[in-house]
């Protein structure tokens, strides 16, 4: 493994763990982080479930490369340097927006439609993006199959990022109807991804 390879790995883990850490942080809180969902069940869990699966797979691979020609369907043999450069690239930003995300949303964070109390997020990063966390995935998923350029991984990713497009305005229809004005001001200001 050279740096590329150990930048990989540290750029795709750090998203991961800041979930795995925001989940145990609002555990020890006693928060349930399980909201409700704003599409189908299925299709809201397997949309969250698969794409996790595709970027852990990613760090899997990235820290274990010798398992790379696993990945069913490949459309290269091997993953050259500069895609993987580039495949490290995407994730900077990638991680520049979901880290602070998550950090702004804190102890209010849910998956799906909070059930308890909430508040309307408008600072910090969500100045620039009303979906930082979501937004987030355009380049986890773009960096992803630069690295592991799979045609069954980009089926995966293709439709965890519609199911969240759909999830994501099943949400904006929930801050409607809980901030009224307040939130048709915010959403006049602040485009739904970038």
């Amino acid at each position: 493994m050279n740096w590329i390879d150990y930048s990989l790995a540290a750029l795709i883990v750090m998203p991961i763990l800041a979930t795995v850490v925001l989940g145990a942080f609002l555990a020890k809180n006693g928060k349930d982080a399980m909201g409700e969902p704003t599409i189908h069940p299925l299709l809201f869990f397997t949309g969250k479930f698969l794409l996790f699966g595709v970027w852990a797979l990613f760090a899997f691979i990235a820290v274990f490369p010798e398992y790379r020609n696993s990945v069913p369907f490949l459309i290269q043999d091997y993953t050259p340097e500069v895609q993987k450069l580039l495949a490290a690239v995407f994730l900077i930003p990638a991680n520049l927006i979901i880290v602070p995300a998550y950090l702004s949303m804190g102890l209010i964070t849910n998956i799906g439609l909070p059930t308890g109390k909430h508040e309307l997020r408008t600072s910090g990063i969500y100045k620039i993006s009303r979906n930082p966390m979501y937004a987030s995935f355009f380049f986890m998923n773009t960096a992803t199959f630069l690295f592991l350029p799979s045609i069954l991984l980009l089926a995966v990713m293709l439709y965890g990022m519609i199911v969240h497009h759909f999830i994501i305005l099943g949400e904006e229809k929930f801050l409607e109807n809980e901030f009224g004005d307040e939130y048709q001001k915010y959403k006049a200001k602040v485009s739904r991804y970038f």
